[in-house]
C-alpha cells in the first residue's frame, strides 16, 4: 500500500498560506499604523509650524515697536536737547540784561552824584 501524502501536502499549503496571510494581514496593520502616526506627526509639525509663523509675526511686531519707541525716544532727546539750549539762551540774554541794567544803575547814581541830585527809591524811605 502506497500511501498518499497528496492531502497532507494539500494541509501543509493550505496552513503555509494562510500564515502568509495572517504575516501579511499583521504586516499591513503595523504599516497602517505607521501611516497613522506619520499622518499626526505631519500634523503636529503643520501646528508647529503655524504657532512659529505666529511667534515671528508677534516678534516683528514687538521688533517694530521697539524701534517707534527708540525713535521717539530720540526724538524727546533732541526736544530735550533744544529746550535746554533755549533756556541756556534765555539765561544768558537774562544774566546780560541784569548785568546791563546794573551798569546803568551805576552809571546814573553817579551821574546823580556828580550833579548833586538825590535819588529816592520810588515808595521807599531811602
Amino acid at each position: 500500500m502506497v500511501l498518499d501524502t497528496t492531502e497532507t501536502r494539500q494541509n501543509r499549503v493550505e496552513s503555509d498560506i494562510e500564515t502568509l496571510r495572517t504575516t501579511q494581514a499583521n504586516i499591513l496593520d503595523h504599516l497602517d499604523s505607521y501611516l497613522k502616526t506619520l499622518n499626526e506627526t505631519r500634523d503636529i509639525a503643520a501646528e508647529n509650524r503655524d504657532r512659529l509663523d505666529s511667534i515671528g509675526n508677534r516678534q516683528k511686531q514687538m521688533e517694530d515697536r521697539q524701534k517707534r519707541m527708540e525713535d521717539r525716544q530720540n526724538e524727546m532727546a533732541n526736544d530735550l536737547k533744544r529746550n535746554t539750549d533755549r533756556l541756556d539762551s534765555i539765561e544768558r540774554v537774562t544774566l546780560e540784561n541784569s548785568a546791563a541794567i546794573h551798569e546803568n544803575r551805576i552809571i546814573l547814581l553817579s551821574l546823580a552824584t556828580s550833579m548833586g541830585l538825590t535819588i529816592e527809591k520810588p515808595g521807599g524811605d531811602d
